[in-house]
Order: C-alpha cells, then sequence, then structure tokens
C-alpha cells in the first residue's frame, strides 16, 4: 500500500513541474495595414516596410519602419530570410543602424532587398542581436 501512494506522490510531482526549456515568443503576424497614405506589410506598431511585390531575383527599394522606444530602435539592423518549403536561409540586409522617423513611424531605412527563389519566405528582422519579429512574404517568379 505505502508503495502504491509513493508511487501515485511520485507521478503527480512530475506531472505538475514547470518545463524549463520554453522560449519567449517571437512575433508573427503579418498583414497589410495602412500607415500615413502608404500600405505596409509587416507587425503593426513594431516593425513594417512600404508593400511592394517581391520578385524573384529582382533587387527592389523597400522603406523600412519601425515603432518602438529609442533604446530598443538603437543598434544594427539585420534580416535573416527562411524558405518556408526548402529551409534555405541567406542575409536579405545588414546595417550598422536604423535612421530617424517618417510617416508617422519612431524610425525607419532606406533599403535595397531581394530573394532568389519563388515561394513563400519568413524573414526574421533583429536589432541589435534580439529578435523585433517575423514577417511573411510571398516571393512571385
Amino acid at each position: 500500500m505505502k508503495k502504491i501512494i509513493w508511487m501515485a506522490l511520485f507521478i503527480m510531482c512530475v506531472g505538475c513541474q514547470q518545463t524549463g526549456n520554453e522560449e519567449s515568443p517571437v512575433t508573427t503576424k503579418t498583414e497589410e495595414f495602412e500607415a500615413g497614405s502608404f500600405t505596409m506589410r509587416g507587425i503593426p506598431d513594431r516593425v513594417a516596410f512600404i508593400d511592394a511585390p517581391w520578385i524573384e531575383g529582382k533587387t527592389q527599394k523597400y522603406m523600412w519602419h519601425f515603432w518602438g522606444s529609442e533604446e530598443e530602435l538603437k543598434g544594427a539592423f539585420k534580416v535573416t530570410g527562411t524558405h518556408t518549403e526548402t529551409g534555405e536561409t541567406v542575409t536579405v540586409l545588414e546595417t550598422s543602424e536604423i535612421a530617424g522617423p517618417v510617416n508617422g513611424a519612431d524610425a525607419s531605412l532606406p533599403s535595397n532587398m531581394s530573394l532568389p527563389k519563388s515561394g513563400e519566405w519568413e524573414l526574421d528582422t533583429r536589432v541589435d542581436g534580439e529578435s523585433f519579429g517575423t514577417i511573411l512574404v510571398h516571393v512571385k517568379e
């Protein structure tokens, strides 16, 4: 009988433990929204760029917009693209700093970007090494 009680207590204790492997969630909420007179693609009140079509292998201009505190927006900005089907990863953009406010955003950055393959891509954005959100884009052939 004592064995059964100890076994039941052990199972209850193990089942109630929290796992320590949980990471804080990265925002991946891509949508089109209006900012001033522009249609943006990204995460409202966080990070986005003026929406324009993505065409396989073609470099195009995109204006990034950032919302956040001055401290959050200080440092290098990096965008890494991951093809959702193949897992191919490329550095899409890397710059040492973000510029000043524009179009109602707290900061901005003009850029030239391209992706090498058609399909769905996740654009992982980082400011000063910290994740700033993931934007989903579709690249046409």
